[in-house]
């Protein structure tokens, strides 16, 4: 007995779900055009950063829009030991976007900022490792960052 109530409220409870009429906010539906993709700063997060934003753009879209982006990358020392010797780095990535409308030239401006600490290494190589994963991780959190907030403001 107990088993056919579990089973009849599973089946109710998924039907309610269902047709609750549930929308995901940031889908896949594009309907927006990049035009132009003008980057400065930083060579390889420019280069992922441009990638990124281009894979979200349909050809056949009558948004049109330019995009233009100013990538600052900033290390700095974070902590030292009672010998003066470096034990951590602070990385710190920051983009400014610029988004412009080419029907009406409407344009919005936003800035996106990025923090991560690494070690130094035992070698100078594991270091420039630590550094590599370090920006590696920063542009793939800063690129689905501008990603979602251009989705998000052109369908509004």
């Amino acid at each position: 007995m107990h088993k056919q109530i579990k089973i009849i409220l599973i089946v109710s409870c998924s039907f309610l779900l269902f047709s609750c009429g549930f929308k995901k906010i940031n889908e896949k539906k594009v309907d927006f055009n990049f035009q132009n993709v003008n980057v400065i700063g930083d060579k390889r997060s420019a280069y992922i950063l441009k990638n990124n934003i281009l894979l979200i753009s349909n050809k056949n879209s009558p948004n049109e829009y330019d995009v233009e982006l100013k990538i600052i990358k900033d290390k700095v020392v974070k902590i030292k030991n009672s010998k003066g010797r470096i034990t951590r780095y602070n990385l710190n990535i920051s983009t400014n976007l610029t988004l412009t409308n080419i029907k009406n030239n409407k344009i919005v401006k936003r800035n996106f900022s990025k923090n991560f600490s690494y070690n130094v290494g035992s070698t100078h190589s594991e270091t420039i490792n630590n550094e590599k994963n370090a920006t590696k991780s920063l542009n793939e959190q800063l690129s689905s960052e501008i990603i979602n907030f251009i989705t998000l403001y052109i369908k509004k």
